[in-house]
């Protein structure tokens, strides 16, 4: 097989081991093809793809999709909370949106990128607290285990170890689950076996 490399791009609020399962997975089998990772935001992804600066990303769906690209949906996954564990909703088995009007909402992401995900979750989840930012997943989760406010989470299966000093509640909104579709995106054009094959892993890897 000839050398190559393969440029991939995932979610960095994404808190599943699914992404990671799955580059182990290809990186053993395609021993010969460099991975080449980034993480960010729903809107830096769509831009690094648009701009072909990455080949594949794994994505939640916000907006319809595109015949321009392959939309290989992975999985319809729960959206979850992260609050401390000392805080008194960590006592709930569920959460609605509505309740979490007075407490910060921390989201991950980068500084150019904080006014869309706050826009966002302000206007189409409906978190209308204040909003404190991390840049990665780790610092965001040390604000939630110091009371500073609560962590929205994607990708999260109930198989899946956390930190005991934080306590993971469903989202729900109006009392329907808070549900998100994620996706393996890229280009039609741009489509190879490489590609394919790492979006067919990743599909494995929710199965």
């Amino acid at each position: 097989m000839c050398s190559s490399d393969l440029k991939i791009g995932y979610l960095s609020c994404y808190g599943g081991n699914e992404f990671k399962e799955a580059t182990a997975v290809f990186s053993e089998k395609y021993p010969d093809v460099e991975l080449q990772i980034i993480s960010g935001s729903h809107e830096e992804l769509y831009n690094a793809l648009r701009r072909e600066d990455v080949d594949v990303v794994l994505n939640d769906q916000r907006r319809a999709f595109s015949d321009d690209y392959v939309n290989f949906e992975l999985v319809k996954s729960h959206c979850y909370i992260e609050i401390s564990k000392n805080h008194p909703f960590s006592k709930l088995n569920r959460m609605n949106v509505s309740e979490l009007k007075t407490i910060s909402c921390i989201l991950v992401c980068r500084k150019e990128e904080e006014e869309n995900e706050m826009t966002y979750y302000r206007d189409i989840v409906g978190f209308t607290s204040d909003y404190i930012f991390a840049k990665t997943l780790p610092e965001a989760r040390i604000l939630v285990a110091a009371g500073k406010g609560f962590l929205p989470i994607e990708g999260i299966r109930d198989d899946v170890y956390y930190d005991s000093s934080i306590v993971r509640i469903p989202l729900y909104k109006r009392e329907i689950p808070v549900l998100r579709n994620y996706c393996a995106f890229w280009k039609k054009e741009n489509e190879n076996s490489y590609i394919t094959e790492f979006a067919n892993i990743l599909k494995e890897q929710f199965e």
